[in-house]
């Protein structure tokens, strides 16, 4: 099974915006997708959990309105995702701080996991890439030596496959 990096093809708002965290409004489309992937992910082990007694734990999305579910993502400083201004530059440390209602397009990736006691099965979400774009600003290409800082950052806790979805994902806005 392949690993499929989910892009909000036009930016979104953000509800809630923490140093680790955020909540974001997506549209139903994007949701439909994520579900779809969800499915296929769980088909295999969800039969096994159910024959035990177990169940499918919620999807890490709620209904928000009409348009959009609110999709909370969570991180710590090693597994932090990569971040671009307006300009498709990389954001580092602590420059820009994203404000509740600011326009983001997010980069994203879904893993299934298995409770420790095997009684429950779901998926989480990892945001991989992050841009601001509540800032009007004329797009540019990124300069070598920002995209090259990008692939200079610790790769602890990273897979080789993490880094090339890293790698695809800042690929895109160039």
């Amino acid at each position: 099974m392949t690993t499929k990096v989910f892009l909000t093809p036009e930016p979104v708002r953000l509800l809630e915006s923490h140093r680790q965290g955020l909540i974001a409004l997506v549209p139903h489309f994007v949701i439909n997708e994520l579900q779809q992937d969800r499915d296929e992910q769980l088909q295999h082990v969800l039969e096994s959990v159910m024959q035990r007694g177990g169940e499918c734990l919620p999807t890490p999305w709620t209904p928000h309105d009409e348009q959009c579910h609110a999709i909370a993502l969570q991180w710590s400083d090693a597994t932090g995702p990569h971040r671009l201004d307006s300009d498709c530059q990389p954001v580092m440390g602590d420059e820009v701080a994203a404000q509740s209602a600011e326009l983001v397009r997010l980069a994203m990736l879904q893993k299934p996991y298995l409770q420790q006691d095997g009684m429950g099965c779901g998926t989480v979400l990892r945001l991989i890439g992050i841009q601001y774009c509540s800032a009007p600003s004329m797009p540019r290409e990124p300069s070598f030596e920002a995209v090259a800082e990008l692939f200079r950052q610790s790769s602890v806790n990273r897979s080789a496959g993490e880094t090339l979805l890293r790698s695809q994902f800042v690929a895109s806005f160039l």
